[in-house]
């Protein structure tokens, strides 16, 4: 056998390359064979910048690259040297790999030489890029074992050979795996001849009408796939079915991801090979130290060809992901039991520390105080104590000094009965104060919804409830990093278990029933969730509350390999879809699925619902109360001015007649300036 040799020319636009050999040079450009074969590369040149040459030996010469009419840079390179060249290039990349569009990689040889010499280190370096392989009297079958080999086993899709047939006949083949025969298992076959696109060009008159086909052909390889099968990673739930198992009953729909697959599936026509091993497996998650898991490992190694659903959740210097321009964004919120804390709005109201420790110091000082005073004036009188002559005993100035603290301006009068009505006036303001404090809180909070459940993640951590999360949102919880760095995430994230999270329905009893957990879940499915019936649970219409604020929000994305051909057409159809509005068309579904929940629910369960909303109706009695005392103090004043009115005339009528003992004129108030 004759000795292995092959020569490659590529498009290189490494910055880093500095072994630059000298052009090769060329004598006959004008031959039929080289002319042709010059013409079909600088129609496959469309778009392509810089060539290098890589030389291994003379036996099949490379002439094109240096008889093309519009020139371009060329660099030259050993086959030896561009080996070691990926080899370090590969070492030395540690950020995330680009692909160059622009590179046309061209080479000569023999089969074997050209799979084991050539093929690997075009595909490490650059799969993407366009190749034309130069050969002479390849026999059919080794033709199509150089396609299989670098399609199925390099991914090289963008392969061109030209097979010098004698001096004035070259076979141009392609070849297109999406049009080639399947199994009925949706396997490979072997390929053959007959699944090459195969022509043969003798006269440069051909060439026109050629290189309008190898375009075409070229344009339109993936846009009907013919049945190939796809492997694709999916969590397929019917329409996120774990997310509202419970209250689904007639109403379904599909999600997005599943609708923008149906879209790519119809428009390319391909066979769908579905990854529903594990739940772990159909996602993609990115670890904190920068290994990916799930669909995204799978997509790591080439073992598929697009995650539908895959997660964002840390930046990745990605060698070989993709995602495609298809993002939205998810938050999780945790609901929690309706009125948690049940009478948390009275609670404020009357029986915090402050109201409380407020009315027993009133209680003490208005009754307390009056009756001291009264019982050691009592006591003096009985004891004959000499007071003094002064209306301002130490009793008075007492009485005045809690007048002044309680807002009273008047000095306390002999008169028993009197004395009562100062203590009913104190009592009034001690009643007074917490109803104008309820009035507030009712104003700030105008229904007991907001004052009796947990509205923030601050209170949340504050109770005793099991806080649970689904096994399908607990891969993305632990490996949410950055939010770690919150004290609240942290405490809310070292609480949360997965036990009994296999059925959203089981979690939802538990949360009505019992009141004892709180479950975290996508936001977007909060209001559907909420329009449930709960009929399986007697005699609880209503019990879920949702906690307004998100713990965590992260990427929703489809992703697809570097390497994959597919990821052009993939990303104009899901650019489509995004453009048609297909998030707000699914934002749409949901809401119509709620209305129709809420109707249903409306008309099967037309009754109030069996919690008190506490409102100002409630503070009646004492509003009652309130102007009760005021008509009974309004009403002793004007009692207290008549019966001052009688004593003044009498004292009057009486003044007319001499009196052996002066008598000392009473006023029953004095007011103090």
């Amino acid at each position: 056998m004759k000795q292995a040799c092959s020569c490659v020319l590529l498009v290189l636009l490494w910055q880093r390359v500095t072994a630059v050999l000298d052009p090769l040079r060329h004598n006959d450009c004008h031959s039929r064979a080289v002319s042709m074969e010059t013409q079909i590369l600088d129609n496959y040149l469309t778009d392509q910048h810089t060539v290098t040459v890589i030389e291994s030996c003379t036996e099949i010469p490379i002439m094109s690259p240096y008889c093309l009419h519009n020139p371009v840079p060329l660099n030259a390179f050993t086959l030896h040297r561009f080996q070691a060249f990926v080899h370090q290039s590969l070492e030395h990349t540690t950020q995330e790999l680009e692909y160059r569009t622009s590179e046309c990689f061209v080479g000569s040889g023999h089969k074997d030489d050209l799979l084991t010499e050539l093929l690997p280190y075009l595909s490490e370096y650059n799969p993407l890029a366009k190749v034309m392989l130069i050969t002479q009297e390849m026999a059919d079958q080794e033709l199509a074992e150089l396609f299989h080999a670098a399609w199925y086993r390099y991914r090289l899709l963008q392969l061109i050979v030209l097979n010098h047939r004698a001096n004035d006949t070259i076979e141009s083949c392609l070849f297109n795996p999406f049009r080639k025969a399947l199994s009925p298992e949706l396997r490979y076959l072997p390929t053959g001849k007959s699944d090459l696109h195969c022509r043969l060009l003798t006269d440069g008159q051909q060439l026109d009408a050629y290189n309008r086909e190898l375009n075409h052909f070229i344009d339109d390889r993936v846009c009907n796939l013919n049945g190939y099968p796809l492997n694709i990673a999916m969590h397929v739930s019917n329409g996120s079915t774990s997310a509202y198992d419970c209250i689904l009953g007639t109403v379904s729909f599909t999600d997005i991801d599943q609708e923008i697959l149906s879209i790519m599936q119809k428009q390319m026509n391909f066979s769908l090979i579905l990854h529903k091993n594990e739940l772990e497996l159909s996602i993609g998650y990115i670890h904190q130290n920068g290994t990916p898991v799930g669909a995204l490992g799978l997509i790591e190694q080439n073992a598929i060809d697009l995650a539908a659903n895959s997660r964002i959740i840390h930046n990745y210097d990605t060698r070989n992901l993709l995602y495609l321009h298809y993002i939205s964004t998810e938050k999780l919120v945790f609901i929690t039991p309706r009125n948690y804390f049940r009478n948390r709005d009275k609670t404020q109201v009357f029986i915090n520390p402050f109201s409380v420790a407020y009315m027993l110091t009133n209680v003490l000082l208005s009754f307390g105080v009056p009756m001291i005073i009264f019982l050691l004036e009592y006591a003096a009188r009985r004891l004959d104590v000499p007071r003094e002559p002064s209306s301002h005993t130490f009793g008075t100035k007492v009485l005045n000094l809690v007048g002044i603290i309680y807002n009273v301006s008047v000095k306390l009068p002999r008169a028993d009965r009197k004395r009562w009505i100062i203590v009913g006036l104190l009592v009034y303001n001690i009643v007074s104060y917490p109803i104008w404090q309820g009035v507030t809180i009712r104003y700030l909070h105008p229904s007991n919804q907001q004052v009796n459940n947990i509205n923030s993640l601050e209170e949340l951590i504050e109770t005793e409830l099991e806080l649970k999360v689904s096994h399908y949102h607990e891969h993305i919880v632990r490996h949410e990093g950055p939010h770690f760095q919150s004290p609240v995430y942290s405490a809310l994230s070292g609480r949360l278990s997965t036990r009994n999270t296999s059925s959203l329905r089981d979690s939802i009893e538990q949360i009505i029933m019992h009141g004892n957990s709180a479950l975290l879940i996508a936001e977007e499915y909060v209001p559907l969730v909420l329009a449930g019936n709960y009929r399986w649970i007697p005699g609880k219409p209503d019990g879920i509350w949702p906690i307004q604020k998100p713990i965590y929000e992260f990427y929703k994305s489809m992703a697809v390999p570097k390497t994959s051909p597919f990821a052009g057409t993939f990303n104009a159809i899901v650019l489509h879809c995004v453009e048609a509005g297909m998030n707000d068309r699914f934002k749409h579904q949901l809401e119509t699925a709620v209305q129709l929940m809420q109707i249903r629910r409306i008309r099967e369960h037309p009754s109030v619902p069996d919690y008190i909303v506490f409102n100002m109706e409630h503070l009646l009695p004492l509003f009652i109360f309130y102007f009760a005392m005021l008509l009974l103090s309004g009403g002793i004043f004007l009692i207290e001015l008549a019966v001052h009115a009688f004593q003044a005339s009498r004292a009057r009528s009486q003044q007319r007649a001499p009196l052996s003992v002066p008598v000392e004129e009473y006023v029953p108030f004095e007011f103090v300036h």
